[in-house]
């Protein structure tokens, strides 16, 4: 790109992107995006507080079964008592995991319960 200085850095990463390179970080922002999205609806939105009223209710051992149950739910997808994908879940799975090959999946979950925090100690800040 001449004259590089004139062209604001969305330009120049779009410039760059035409040309083939950052595409892999293009990639994984996009994979954690859509990881981030999904695993954040199920901590706050879905799941996460099923699981904090499970263990409220009765008990934190209460939590060792119904992880127990989620375990066997899953173990056998698409088979009478367990779980069945739906079409948008099937295409949701096709792409991250093309998008995320090479993505170590315990650093990424150490890295959103950073994020976490992170979000915590700005709702915090604004008196959320």
């Amino acid at each position: 790109m001449q004259n590089d200085k004139k062209y604001s850095p969305e330009w120049r990463a779009l410039y760059d992107l035409s040309k083939g390179n950052g595409l892999s970080e293009l990639k994984e922002a996009q994979t954690d995006a859509s990881l981030n999205k999904k695993i954040n609806w199920f901590l706050k939105n879905g799941a996460g507080g099923v699981i904090v009223m499970i263990r409220d209710v009765f008990g934190e051992d209460s939590l060792e079964s119904f992880y127990k149950f989620l375990n066997y739910y899953v173990s056998l997808s698409d088979t009478n008592g367990h779980y069945h994908y739906s079409d948008t879940m099937k295409k949701d799975i096709d792409i991250i995991k093309n998008a995320s090959q090479g993505i170590d999946f315990d650093k990424y979950v150490e890295q959103l319960k950073d994020e976490l925090i992170k979000q915590d100690i700005e709702k915090k800040k604004r008196g959320i």
